[in-house]
């Protein structure tokens, strides 16, 4: 499953994952694998697992990773080209339905007044598990969720307005009331997006605050271990106890992607790479049906 916080539904839905706001739903392959922004092989302090440091200093470290390694601000004609990965387990009591496994291409517009591009992988090692290749572009519609790159841009990065708008973002997407639980699941929703790092590093500091958050060793979708911030939370739903995480380089601390552990759901793992810059479309697209807004 891959999520999309904002995309247009089609009778075609049946054949592409489910979209999810968190973990693995946020990480939309017909919307997006799971985005995080890595920007590579940055030196900031080694995790040391003997003497592991705090959440709060991890994320004051990703925060300083996400701005060590600057990068060109794109245009709004211009499209933001990345992978993502999005995995669902089976955990102990969980009927098992077997590992699911989506790797996805996207080319994103950056004010969203383009159509997005989604290539959808097939598995090769479970090929019989798989839903199938896919390539669809879809035309932004009214009301898709999921801000834009444009739109994170206008985002505040100063400390209590970015808390703030975290918070009111935060409302529409869980039932609880507290504003500690508003913040972070907004972070996991938009941390899946390419965003400005400025804003990445915001999102990190706000979080370093919240209460809740301890690390662990997890990995990330493709594999890699690496330090995680998690928080334990009771999100509803019956009242599971979710465990929502944000995963690290063990030693450069840059956002490698996520987990959501729920128990009766399983585990949700989701990966995503720094996006790289393009002004066109592959020229295979063209080939491809534009699906347009009812």
């Amino acid at each position: 499953m891959f999520r999309d916080a904002g995309r247009h539904r089609s009778d075609s839905t049946k054949r592409r994952p489910r979209a999810r706001r968190v973990g693995l739903r946020r990480v939309m392959l017909a919307g997006g694998l799971v985005a995080a922004m890595t920007a590579g092989a940055i030196a900031v302090q080694a995790f040391r697992p003997a003497a592991p440091a705090s959440a709060a200093e991890v994320l004051r470290l990703a925060a300083e990773a996400a701005i060590a390694t600057p990068w060109p601000q794109p245009r709004d004609d211009q499209y933001l080209h990345y992978e993502q990965i999005a995995e669902s387990r089976p955990e102990k009591g969980v009927p098992d339905p077997g590992t699911r496994r989506i790797t996805g291409e996207f080319w994103e517009s950056v004010d969203g007044s383009r159509p997005r591009l989604s290539w959808g992988k097939p598995e090769k090692s479970s090929p019989h598990r798989g839903r199938g290749e896919y390539k669809e572009l879809v035309t932004r519609c009214p009301g898709d969720g999921g801000p834009t790159y444009a739109d994170l841009r206008g985002w505040p990065t100063d400390q209590e307005q970015i808390r703030h708008k975290l918070a009111e973002y935060g409302k529409g997407m869980v039932l609880k009331k507290d504003v500690a639980t508003q913040i972070w699941r907004a972070g996991t929703g938009i941390l899946g997006h390419p965003m400005p790092p400025k804003l990445q590093a915001a999102i990190f500091k706000i979080a370093a605050t919240l209460p809740g958050i301890e690390t662990e060793e997890l990995k990330d979708a493709t594999g890699k271990t690496g330090i995680a911030v998690t928080r334990v939370d009771n999100l509803g739903g019956g009242g599971a106890i979710s465990r929502e995480s944000f995963i690290f380089d063990k030693t450069s601390y840059v956002f490698l992607g996520g987990q959501e552990l729920v128990p009766g759901r399983g585990r949700e793992l989701w990966s995503i790479t720094r996006p790289q810059i393009t002004d066109a479309l592959p020229a295979w697209s063209k080939s491809l049906k534009l699906r347009k807004c009812r």
